[in-house]
């Protein structure tokens, strides 16, 4: 049995999605769960193709797996129905919880009124949470949804969890945005999100009790990045050019975030905020997106002993400094571009290299 929780470091877009598919392919018969809402996406592949999702748990194989919707997220009814047309997955593999709450046209209305100022996706998911905590008879919660009833299984989602784990099962919680964005903890309120972003805010969105946690992956990347206008402080804020640059990359390459497809901004790794973030959420390991990203030679690397010098020390200084070992080590944009480092292989390896 593994019970496995997913949370971001930094400000989001860390990869969190990427590490649940990589979690998950290494296992027959996952059963995943999203928390947060529609305000944040994640990218995958599947069969050979990048696919943007906002609902659905992060998963490369589909039809493996039982994706679940935590009682703690804000369900978007159009847009996850479009998901799971989208991935064909049969109304018996999704299961969402009827108390999770449902956004509506008002939510994103008083979202565009209040939070223009903000680097906000204005989804509608804080106000809908805002709703949710006065207890307004007016809240439109999944239960009350015809549309999901007829495409999922709407049943309470913690009961089946405890019994999947109970029986021996894997079960991987996927956390929404980053550490840095907690509402309760991030360091830069008012530019944080509607939500606490830590794993064990995570376990408390499913009902699971922290006894059950085995394992915290906690995803970062290389080069942190926050969303595009007034979305708060960036250490050391650089350009999309000067990243390039210092990877000997041949071409620019900026990003930008799924959901709004507003160009990120991106700063110098942090490793005082990262350290941090490891005291909050108490990682068993570190999944670090971006070797390519140090320098250009990680690109599509697949064995740890072709990572270029630059990026051994930047893997090996990371390890020491915060004590977390390193388990994924991303090397490109696509989902399997990556390197599994199962606990204390990376500094065996090094040592040899």
């Amino acid at each position: 049995m593994t019970v496995s929780i997913v949370v971001g470091g930094q400000y989001g877009s860390e990869g969190k999605g990427k590490v649940v598919a990589l979690l998950a392919s290494r296992q027959s018969s996952p059963w995943l769960i999203r928390c947060g809402g529609p305000n944040s996406g994640h990218t995958v592949t599947i069969d050979g193709k990048q696919v943007i999702l906002r609902q659905v748990p992060s998963c490369a194989t589909p039809e493996k797996a039982t994706f679940c919707i935590a009682a703690g997220c804000v369900v978007d009814e159009e847009l996850l129905i479009g998901e799971l047309d989208l991935l064909g997955i049969d109304s018996a593999q999704i299961i969402v919880d009827p108390r999770a709450a449902l956004v509506t046209d008002e939510d994103r209305e008083v979202e565009r009124r209040q939070l223009g100022g903000i680097g906000s996706t204005l989804s509608g998911t804080g106000a809908a949470a805002v709703r949710r905590i006065w207890r307004r008879g007016d809240v439109a919660l999944v239960k009350d949804s015809k549309a999901l009833r007829n495409r999922c299984r709407v049943e309470t989602v913690a009961p089946l969890i405890h019994h999947v784990i109970d029986g021996g099962g894997n079960v991987i919680v996927e956390g929404t945005q980053g550490f840095g964005l907690s509402l309760l903890h991030g360091p830069d309120y008012p530019f944080v999100t509607s939500r606490d972003t830590t794993a064990a805010g995570f376990a408390m969105e499913v009902g699971l009790s922290p006894r059950q946690i085995a394992k915290i992956v906690m995803a970062i990347r290389t080069f942190p990045i926050r969303v595009g206008g007034q979305s708060g402080p960036l250490s050391e804020e650089i350009s999309w050019e000067e990243v390039a640059s210092s990877s000997s990359a041949p071409q620019t390459i900026p990003e930008y975030t799924s959901v709004t497809k507003r160009l990120r901004r991106v700063g110098r790794f942090d490793l005082q905020a990262v350290k941090i973030a490891c005291d909050y959420n108490r990682p068993t390991s570190l999944a670090v997106m971006g070797l390519d990203r140090i320098d250009h030679a990680n690109l599509g690397v697949t064995e740890p002993a072709r990572f270029s010098t630059k990026a051994r020390k930047f893997l090996e200084d990371l390890e020491i400094t915060t004590g977390v070992p390193v388990e994924f080590a991303g090397t490109g944009f696509g989902t399997f571009d990556a390197v599994h480092l199962p606990s204390h292989a990376f500094k065996i390896e090094l040592s040899h290299a």
